[in-house]
């Protein structure tokens, strides 16, 4: 298993690095969109809906390359990426920690923390793994952990 971490660049607030395997830069209000990049591929990564977690990736031509719709009451959902089915699993009850799995096999453990300098932590356990697979699970992890943060913020508010 080899470690990583999503990580801010210097100098550029909203870019953001994954050592050996691309970049993410966000855009938009509330960092609903990013632009991934991978050597000489780019992609698109944008949220779509309000109650529901579905989040798709793009190529430069609009052909939608990567979905993942998120499961109404249990945390994770399937990840589909280049036309391959992937499952996101919870790993953890108190953190935002997935496992990426395809079929049986863990290819990688993301653990999201919203937005920050380190908001995900990737532990990969399958070094071959598509680059923009792994951009793409990160920015869906970041994205269920933003939603959580944000769910438990209006669980304690609505409280008191």
């Amino acid at each position: 298993m080899t470690e990583y971490a999503l990580t801010r660049s210097s100098g550029d607030r909203r870019r953001y690095e994954l050592a050996g395997f691309g970049t993410l830069r966000l855009g938009g209000w509330a960092s609903r969109w990013a632009t991934a990049e991978a050597g000489d591929q780019r992609w698109g990564f944008a949220r779509r809906g309000i109650f529901r977690s579905v989040i798709q990736a793009t190529d430069p031509a609009g052909s939608v390359v990567g979905r993942f719709q998120g499961r109404s009451l249990k945390r994770g959902g399937v990840l589909n990426w280049n036309g391959h089915e992937y499952v996101l699993k919870p790993d953890s009850m108190w953190r935002e920690r997935y496992a990426l799995l395809d079929g049986d096999r863990r290819l990688a453990l993301l653990e999201g923390k919203g937005w920050g300098k380190r908001p995900v932590r990737v532990d990969v356990d399958d070094t071959t793994i598509d680059a923009g697979l792994l951009l793409f699970a990160a920015f869906v992890v970041r994205a269920l952990a933003e939603d959580a943060s944000s769910a438990a913020g209006a669980g304690a508010a609505g409280g008191s």
